[in-house]
């Protein structure tokens, strides 16, 4: 059968960059960056924001935690927004918030400031992750769209492990600052590709978009099936558990064992290893186990990693292997969960894709913001509350899975 044909072009300005050239492909991989750089950039910096702003740890999360929850609620709101006015104007303005934002970040004068600044950026970096998803629907049929989503999803990985590296550098050369210095020239520079280089690349614009009855029908129609809520609610625990390391590990590795800033990000580029052979293994093995079957060999390899760790934290005196190993193994059950449980949470739902995937991805990012701040709360100096954390998180996904998630083959109605 012949592959259906591509969307037919927008009107208004022509697009300057052709859809499948290089130069695309790049401007989307960076877009679908723009989430795992803001934050993991930030990570090796944690602990010098506490000492320049004589703030409790805790408090430093919250620039951690804020960006999420913006980030989450930002899924909900610019998919919609530019299915009303066009990719083009809604993701100029959400990076030039973004670049305003990381600015702000830069002259805060106090720790209340920059949560406020981090919110403001989480909400706009929300609009590059979500358009560049609907400029792929937009310019690709099906099959080139996978290929390019599956860069995409690359990129992203590339860019969560290497971006802690990068911002040890910044610390080191430049103070924390440095990296929101870094973020806001890659803003500035990114819309000023957009302004010169993109053109619209929607077709058709929804007039009815932005109705609210819509969207809250669909909404609910999505948190009353078992299906999605289950698989929504595992991946999110899960992701929960996977922050909870992102954002207490600067203080374990740099303040309390004393490593410096860049060797924390080498460390965090060897845990991030075991998510990309998670993914690795899945892409292998999904066709042959079913999506129900990897996403709960995920859960279990999670649960045994964080139940080693803490075995081995509460066993003797703390060092960097009792905790990097055991969270490279729960990085990798996370490479059997996500792609897996995104598919079992979506698979069901072709007629309102785009409001499955904006619920997701806020109830992802409020879990992931909700364990930080809860950790934040909790951080004593030691590396239990860290480890505690990450354990909670997939003791909660396993329950997830087992009491809400369906049995393939079961009813129907039990699947929806």
């Amino acid at each position: 059968m012949a592959e259906p044909a591509a969307p037919p072009a927008a009107a208004g300005p022509k697009t300057r960059l052709g859809p499948e050239s290089f130069a695309m492909i790049l401007l989307l991989t960076v877009l679908a960056a723009f989430g795992a750089l803001s934050n993991n950039m930030l990570l090796p910096s944690l602990p010098a924001l506490s000492m320049a702003f004589q703030v409790p740890a805790g408090a430093a999360m919250l620039a951690v935690s804020t960006f999420l929850w913006g980030f989450g609620v930002g899924q909900l709101f610019f998919g919609s927004l530019s299915d009303r006015f066009g990719r083009r104007p809604v993701l100029m303005g959400g990076l030039g918030l973004y670049t305003l934002a990381s600015a702000a970040c830069i002259a805060a004068p106090d720790m209340e400031s920059l949560v406020a600044a981090r919110l403001a950026q989480g909400f706009a970096a929300a609009s590059t992750q979500v358009l560049a998803r609907a400029i792929v629907r937009d310019h690709f049929t099906p099959l080139r769209a996978a290929r390019v989503l599956s860069l995409m999803s690359a990129a992203f990985a590339f860019a969560s492990a290497l971006a802690p590296l990068a911002g040890g550098l910044a610390q080191s050369w430049l103070g924390w600052q440095g990296v929101f210095m870094v973020l806001t020239l890659i803003g500035a520079g990114t819309f000023l590709v957009v302004l010169g280089r993109f053109g619209e690349s929607l077709a058709a614009r929804d007039a009815a978009a932005m109705n609210p009855a819509r969207l809250l029908a669909n909404y609910r129609s999505l948190c009353a099936s078992r299906v999605f809520a289950g698989y929504t609610l595992t991946f999110a625990t899960a992701f929960a558990g996977m922050f909870a390391f992102h954002s207490g590990s600067s203080f374990v590795l740099i303040t309390l064992l004393g490593f410096s800033p860049e060797i924390f990000g080498l460390f965090f580029a060897f845990v991030i290893g075991g998510y990309f052979v998670g993914t690795l293994v899945s892409a292998r093995a999904t066709m042959r186990w079913g999506v129900y079957r990897m996403v709960g060999l995920g859960i279990l390899v999670c649960v045994a990693s964080a139940g080693l760790m803490a075995a081995l934290v509460l066993a003797g005196p703390t060092g960097a292997a009792p905790i990097l190993v055991p969270q490279f193994g729960f990085m990798f059950g996370i490479g059997l969960i996500l792609p897996n449980a995104i598919a079992g949470a979506l698979g069901p739902f072709a007629d309102k894709a785009g409001a499955a995937s904006a619920l997701l991805g806020f109830t992802q990012q409020t879990a992931g913001g909700a364990m930080v701040a809860l950790l934040g709360g909790l951080v004593d100096g030691t590396a239990a509350p860290m480890v505690g954390c990450i354990f909670a998180g997939a003791l909660l996904s396993l329950a997830c899975f087992a009491l809400i998630v369906p049995r393939p083959g079961g009813s129907p109605d039990a699947a929806r």
